[in-house]
Parts: C-alpha cells; structure tokens; sequence
C-alpha cells in the first residue's frame, strides 16, 4: 500500500515552503499568481487530499456546529434542523437529541459540545437557561446561543416574545366571539410561555380559569394534546377555544375533540404555534 502523500510531498514538488502550500490551500492571501499555480498542480499530480482531522488540530476548528434539540418528532425542531443546515452551507451541522432532560441540556450549557464543534446552539426543554451559573458561563470560550423565550443577558438568544404572539391570538380570539379560553403548555422549567399567555389573555379580557391551564410532560407531540383535552373535559372547564404552545399539541387536540364530537372550529377553536407545514395542510388549518 503507497504511502499517503503529505503537504510536505506537495512543497517538494512546488518548490515551496509548508505553509505556502497551507496558505494556497486555505486561500489565504500573499502568493503570487505564478506560486499558486504550481501549488496547484502539484497537488493534481500528487492527487494530494487534506487530512480535515489535521486541520482542525493545527487551526483548532472543527468545521461543524452542534444543534441540541429535545426530539426529531416535533415538526418545528426538524425545520429548525433544515434551515440551520441550510444556512451553514458548507459546515456540518451535528445534530444532538437531549430528550428535553435537564442533565443533558445542563452538559451543553457547560460547553461538552466544544470538542467536536466550533459553535453551538440549544433548544432547552428541561431546564431554564436563566438558572445558568455565572461561573460556568465564564469558563465557556467557545459561541452558544440558545433559543428560548428567557435566558441570562450575557448569552446570544433567539427567541419571539410571547406578549407579542399573545396580541395576535387574543385579538383573533375576540373577533371570532371565544371567551372561556385554556392554554395547553408544557410542565418544564424551561417554559415560561404558558403563564405569560395566560396572562396576556386575562389582560385582553378574555376568561382564563386557573383549571383551563394545563401542563403537559409530553408537549412535543400529539399525545400531549390528546392529553390536555381530557383533562380539560374531566374538570369541566367548558371552554370554547384552546391555546396550544405547539402544532403537534393543537393537532392532537383537535383530534381528541373530534372524537367526542366537538365541532372544530364550530364548537371549539383551537390555535397552534410555530406554522409548521402539518399545521398548514391541516383541516382546519
């Protein structure tokens, strides 16, 4: 078996240093058109390949960033993984599923991410990222952004202010003639959406009993809405629309409203959150 050829091969054939054939290679500036040209072909003759791995050793980057989701199975976090991937072109994106447990979640805020990814970005689900210690925050060198709707100030974070989304669904709610409202979120420590609907929708004068706010351990699918109609229907509550943090909730709950023969949106209306393409399609959308 022939012996790799090396960067080192690629300069004896040129007639140039390491780092020229290096700096051609990454494209860096400073050699002359002439000298790239016989880099350059020296390479084809060689059919020399980068080692990435001895890359990343020598420049300490990896070329990859990691996405740390709860679950694959929530619509929204798979159209966060395509447009991530989309918009990182070239770069790997390293996909991590935490299971929304907050050990996991805890070891990415801590940085286990670093070693293999240059940056990183966490979906927290089981724990609050505003909890983060100030020390280990400091210690973390390398970019982490988290999308969440609370967060300490000194990390980059994404979010959509729920008080802002509230306004569009209270007003929506109010010209279709709904009062009696319940909002279904999750039980995490993470989510701080589901109180602030709640009282965003108390505020615009609609009718938010402390029962008609249900918290679900599974929001990230269909079951949970399934869920939070029985609950909702086992205490009561006669409500006539349901403010879901998802679109997977939303469409579990209109499943299980069907089937006790609700009439969606006739008897119940009910409002999902994120626009993803099943919610889209649906009936009704």
């Amino acid at each position: 078996m022939a012996d790799r050829v090396t960067m080192g091969d690629v300069a004896r054939r040129a007639g140039v240093s390491t780092k020229t054939v290096s700096n051609v290679l990454r494209g860096a500036p400073g050699a002359s058109a002439a000298t790239r040209q016989r880099v350059l072909e020296a390479v084809a003759a060689l059919d020399y390949r980068l080692n990435p791995s001895a890359s990343a050793l020598r420049s300490g980057r990896r070329g990859s960033i990691t996405l740390a989701i709860p679950t694959l199975q929530q619509p929204l976090y798979a159209a966060l993984a395509e447009e991530l991937m989309r918009a990182a072109d070239d770069t790997a994106v390293i996909l991590e599923l935490t299971s929304g447990e907050a050990e996991r979640e805890q070891e990415i805020l801590a940085g286990s991410w670093a070693r293999r990814s240059d940056a990183a970005v966490l979906v927290p689900r089981g724990l609050d990222p505003a909890s983060w210690p100030i020390a280990e925050r400091a210690q973390l060198k390398a970019p982490l952004a988290i999308i969440a709707d609370s967060g300490p100030p000194d990390v980059p974070r994404v979010t959509c202010p729920p008080e802002a989304q509230v306004e569009l669904v209270a007003a929506h709610l109010l010209t279709l003639g709904r009062r009696r409202i319940a909002v279904v979120g999750s039980s995490s420590r993470a989510d701080r959406w589901t109180e602030a609907c709640a009282r965003g929708l108390r505020a615009a004068g609609l009718r938010v009993d402390t029962e008609a706010v249900v918290r679900v351990d599974a929001p990230d699918g269909l079951l949970g809405g399934v869920e939070a109609v029985a609950r909702l229907m086992h205490v009561g509550t006669g409500v006539d629309a349901i403010v879901c943090h998802n679109d997977a909730l939303a469409a579990g709950a209109v499943s299980a409203l069907r089937r006790r023969g609700a009439r969606v949106p006739q008897d119940v209306a009910v409002v999902g959150r994120g626009d993803t393409e099943s919610a889209v399609f649906a009936t009704p959308t």
